[in-house]
């Protein structure tokens, strides 16, 4: 039995269909609405994607748990590399003026040295630092940085060129483009560096990788780079559920992780939270039986006065606590974040996805300057690449049951700040079906990351 690696795709080769036909069925999962769709009513499709073909190609960032299955049953292939390249050691990739903390190291030399995989550094580790070095040990390559968002592409440049001192830098979004052997690119402007980095660019990076496991584009543009050796993503939060899960390995290797969040909070590196559940009877008007989704979310949690009452009280209490208190509140809808806007007054602002970059801007620098209380809300534009350490209190009003939604949204109140010792997270147990099990959801999510949660 042989495997022969590609950069891209790799192929197992064996005597033995049987194995094959083992592989083919075992790396094999339901796509998402199989049952509806034409193929699969015609019987052309069985429904499933399938993560090693027939012929034995998969991709080859799937080699490592393929190899584990085949060591299950005592298999071990000959590796041959299609096309090898020269071992170099590379470890020059410290920053002045910064201190590194020991996981960063770690997950930098793990990167260099696997060449492949995913990063899994929880929100406020550092994670840009990590990134950065990473850029300067590889530096001297061409290269691709790539992100899901414009915001956040612009504070990585920020921070590599302001911060760093680093140079050769350029970056691709929308109608802006700066040439550079390091580009900076959104995915929906990865078009622009076809005929400069595309096919030549040695190294890949993928910023919130997870966001890239599920569409059809995102996923091309990982697969899009055939030169690139260095295959590595970042994430908080890796894809739980297996299907993208796999997309995302296949794509860029396997994840590493050496420090979790609640070993960040007992070293001091992220502020503790204190997460309480609001425990309370709040009824929906319109609700029924025979309710879909959104019609229980629109009655019970967007239009639910009694709900958003106890939201307004949290606030003023809060308010009465601490003079200085920095509130984010976080809705799923546009109409519920007015709604509590107008609900909760005072220093209250909303931001949503319509609002420019320099809106954003100045309405976070108010709610970090404000002499009193202050209150920010926002949809999931704040879910993902905003940094307010001053953050005292977050209110999850939104409900979901995502855990990447949940802890990246729990990521942005734990951020340091000499303002604050601990930061207070208030979530609700709705009760209504979907909901129920919804709220069930985040309390785990919010247990696996080992921390404290009180029922109120």
């Amino acid at each position: 039995m042989k495997i022969r690696i590609n950069n891209l795709k790799s192929q197992l080769e064996t005597d033995n269909p049987e194995l094959l036909d083992a592989l083919y069925r075992l790396y094999s999962e339901k796509a998402p609405g199989y049952q509806y769709s034409a193929a699969y009513k015609r019987r052309q499709w069985d429904g499933n994607v399938h993560f090693i073909a027939k012929n034995g190609v998969f991709r080859t960032g799937l080699l490592n748990r393929v190899l584990e299955d085949l060591k299950k049953i005592e298999c071990e292939p000959e590796i041959i590399y299609e096309n090898p390249v020269k071992e170099e050691k590379v470890d020059d990739w410290l920053l002045s003026n910064f201190n590194y903390y020991d996981y960063q190291e770690e997950l930098i030399s793990t990167a260099l040295e696997n060449k492949r995989g995913i990063v899994k550094s929880p929100t406020g580790s550092g994670k840009t630092l990590i990134m950065a070095g990473l850029v300067k040990a590889l530096a001297g390559r061409k290269m691709v940085l790539l992100f899901n968002a414009k915001q956040l592409l612009t504070q990585s440049y920020e921070f590599l060129t302001k911060t760093c001192g680093m140079d050769n830098i350029g970056l691709c979004f929308g109608e802006g483009y700066v040439y550079g052997d390091i580009m900076l690119c959104t995915v929906q402007s990865i078009e622009k560096i076809l005929d400069t980095h595309l096919e030549e660019a040695e190294v890949l990076m993928v910023d919130e990788c997870h966001e890239f496991a599920n569409g059809k584009t995102t996923l091309a543009a990982l697969n899009a780079f055939p030169k690139a050796l260095y295959r590595i993503g970042f994430t908080a939060t890796p894809p739980s559920d297996i299907l993208p899960k796999l997309n995302l390995e296949g794509s860029l290797g396997p994840v590493w992780s050496c420090v979790d969040t609640s070993g960040l909070v007992e070293s001091g590196r992220l502020t503790k939270p204190i997460i309480q559940l609001i425990d309370r009877p709040y009824t929906a008007s319109g609700a029924d039986e025979d309710s879909s989704y959104l019609e229980v979310y629109e009655d019970y949690i967007v239009n639910n006065e009694e709900r958003n009452n106890i939201i307004k009280e949290i606030v003023n209490d809060i308010k009465k606590q601490n003079k200085r208190s920095r509130i984010l509140v976080l809705t799923k809808s546009l109409d519920h974040g007015r709604a509590l806007e107008n609900l909760l007054g005072g220093n209250c602002e909303f931001l949503q996805g319509c609002d420019s970059i320099g809106e954003r801007y100045n309405a976070i620098s108010r709610f970090r300057g404000c002499g009193d209380s202050s209150i920010l809300i926002g949809t999931k534009i704040l879910q993902t690449g905003v940094n307010i350490e001053e953050i005292t209190h977050f209110i999850n009003a939104r409900g979901m049951k995502s855990e990447i939604a949940t802890l990246q949204a729990l990521g942005r109140a734990l951020r340091r700040h000499d303002s604050k010792e601990k930061v207070f997270i208030y979530d609700f147990m709705d009760k209504e079906k979907y909901l129920r099990e919804h709220s069930n959801a985040r309390k785990r999510h919010y247990k696996k990351e080992g921390h404290e949660v009180i029922t109120l």
